[in-house]
């Protein structure tokens, strides 16, 4: 069934394209479109016997060929067609920088408290043998909190420069198609 659609249309984009060749000479053509039982798209000169009702008429107009459209033209024309995909690249890579720079600043709250709670931590010490082995093992998870967040907040910062330079190559790039 897809084939038969794929060849249906493939047949149908070759019938318009000569339907406008020989409409250049004619001015006008009229082409009639219909799907039959099978769904099956048709294109002909006249409509179906008996299903005249069921077909589409077209009216395919030539006004001969097209002249090279103005720079201008271009540029309206890409205006109508919305944003491009580096505007919608350069809007991604926005949204990720202002992300990262929030997680970035989040990473560094977390590191400044690990830091201070290691180093306020190291302050309090009992003087018992007993009580100084709690403390050593309460320093040392203290001490890899707080290098967890320091690789945390580097990762961070990495994936934040990464992400401003991907930013600027896009914006050198919109500005070099403009």
């Amino acid at each position: 069934m897809a084939m038969r659609n794929a060849v249906a249309t493939l047949f149908a984009c070759l019938l318009a394209g000569g339907l406008l060749g020989l409409g250049a000479a004619a001015q006008a053509a009229t082409v009639y479109k219909w799907t039959d039982d099978k769904g099956v798209v048709h294109y002909g000169d006249a409509p179906p016997p008996g299903k005249a009702s069921e077909a589409e008429r077209l009216q395919l107009e030539s006004t001969g060929t097209r002249p090279e459209p103005s720079r201008q033209d271009k540029a309206e024309k890409d205006k109508d067609e919305g944003p491009k995909a580096t505007d919608v690249n350069i809007t991604q890579a926005e949204i990720q920088v202002q992300k990262l720079e929030k997680q970035v600043n989040q990473a560094r709250q977390v590191y400044e408290q690990a830091r201070q709670n290691r180093m306020e931590g190291e302050k309090v010490r009992l003087g018992s043998e007993q009580n100084y082995v709690r403390y050593l093992e309460r320093i040392d998870n203290l001490k890899q909190q707080e290098e967890a967040a320091k690789e945390r907040l580097e990762d961070l910062r990495t994936q934040l420069e990464e992400a401003r330079s991907r930013l600027e190559k896009l914006k050198e790039q919109q500005a070099q198609e403009e």
